[in-house]
């Protein structure tokens, strides 16, 4: 092959290698305005209410354990101070969110108002409760309260109302509970020691936070059902919702849980943060039923994997001119193929600008009709051939909607991927498969 063939071939390389640096740099565009993104829904959180975690509602019962000791002949009256900690037999949480938007300039996150009730009954037999640490020693039971753990409680809706028993009951901040400040709590009636105990409980309240709603299930037995008006749930946590309670629809979802004690740890989560862990930085730090209210077509993260597929824009147009070249004899010259590969990487810098203002989708295909209209007038001149200019178009278009096809199809992105590089290469393949190559290179022969 002839060395201007060579040389022609190497500077090409180079400009395709030179043009990845602008498509990194768009791509740290896209990182950065996703960092700014996931910040402005930060401050959203901690200039208003955050993500939401409840745990509750769980039965603490002070007590004091007095016995006789004798030291040096001498008997001594000791007490020590104990609190028992009691999770409910059954807990059933139902609510209903209404989900918004709240913007910060471009910037947009998704905060809910959750509108619910807990009910529920504790059963219990004092008697074997209040644990002693030696026999025959003296219980003195003190004035037990019942609370309510939250990660935020500053999205609390009015005043929570509690029934202990068929009886209100007044609701004070706090949870009480150490290591986990965050909540409510009320001072309930003391019980009889002498019999078992059921007592039954149900708390109304409204919530309001960002982005996701949480609930630990600490009951013996807990079943929630949770519906809102966001159609695009996102469920997380290490407990799903039943399969065939899931009801989902352009007006929102529905979704339940059921579990037990059995298979959570959350009951022990809870006792070993209490009794000597440490507060926890972020929630409530135990096993939950969780729901995202996602946003299903994030515009960075599109933008992101649009930019991946950049190289392969820029490579099949480079090969495309290359064949188009060695084929027809027409000298294009490089800096032809610098502007092409320029115009090809500012689609995605048009793409990410667009789609911050106005849909995804119409923003890719301006971008898309900007950029295969620019190419088409430019190529017409530059291939002389309003056709050739049009075919090139067309298959820079083909090109712009296979990519969105990926984009869309999340789950089938890399099948899809697959198949489209394959294609590419077979179609490169099955329309150079008579070529000469070793005859491109050769002299022309000149006419007599």
């Amino acid at each position: 092959m002839q060395r201007t063939l060579m040389l022609k071939a190497a500077m090409i390389v180079a400009i395709f290698i030179a043009l990845l640096i602008p498509l990194s740099m768009i791509g740290g565009i896209v990182a950065e305005r996703a960092g700014r993104q996931a910040a402005v829904v930060r401050e959203i959180a901690a200039n208003n209410y955050g993500r939401q975690e409840l745990a509750g509602m769980v039965l603490s019962i002070p007590y004091t354990e007095e016995y006789e000791e004798t030291a040096n002949g001498r008997s001594e009256r000791r007490s020590i101070a104990r609190v028992a900690r009691l999770f409910p037999a059954s807990s059933d949480i139902v609510g209903s969110a209404a989900v918004s938007t709240k913007s910060r300039g471009i910037f947009k996150a998704r905060v809910f108002d959750w509108r619910g009730s807990m009910q529920g009954e504790f059963a219990f037999d004092l008697r074997t409760a209040l644990a002693r640490t030696r026999p025959g020693s003296r219980i003195v039971p003190g004035k037990p309260y019942a609370s309510l753990a939250l990660s935020d409680p500053r999205g609390l809706v009015g005043t929570p109302v509690l029934h202990w028993d068929g009886k209100p009951i007044e609701i004070a901040r706090g949870s009480e509970l150490p290591n986990l400040p965050g909540g409510l709590h009320g001072v309930v009636p003391a019980f009889a020691s002498d019999r078992p105990q059921r007592l039954s409980f149900a708390l109304s309240l409204g919530l309001q936070g960002t982005e996701s709603l949480a609930v630990a299930p600490i009951a013996d037995s807990n079943h929630v059902r949770l519906s809102s008006n966001w159609p695009h749930p996102g469920f997380g946590g290490q407990f799903l919702p039943a399969p065939d309670s899931q009801r989902s629809s352009g007006n929102g979802f529905e979704a339940q849980w059921t579990t037990s004690a059995l298979a959570a740890k959350t009951q022990m989560q809870l006792l070993a943060q209490i009794e000597g862990g440490k507060p926890c930085s972020s929630g409530l730090c135990m096993d939950r039923m969780e729901v995202r209210f996602v946003q299903p077509i994030d515009i960075y993260c599109l933008s992101d994997r649009a930019i991946k597929y950049g190289f392969l824009f820029i490579a099949v147009t480079f090969g495309c001119f290359l064949l188009f070249e060695l084929l027809k004899g027409l000298s294009i010259h490089p800096a032809q193929y610098l502007l092409v590969g320029l115009a090809l990487a500012t689609f995605f810098l048009l793409l990410i600008g667009l789609s911050e203002h106005i849909a995804f989708g119409l923003a890719y295909s301006i971008a898309t009709a900007a950029c295969v209209t620019l190419l088409g007038v430019y190529l017409s001149a530059a291939l002389r051939g309003l056709g050739r200019g049009l075919s090139f178009a067309a298959m820079l278009a083909a090109l712009y909607a296979a990519l969105y096809g990926l984009l869309i199809s999340e789950d089938n992105a890399l099948l899809l991927g697959s198949l489209l590089v394959f294609g590419l290469l077979a179609a490169a393949m099955i329309i150079t498969r008579k070529l000469d190559w070793y005859a491109l290179g050769a002299p022309r022969p000149q006419a007599a």
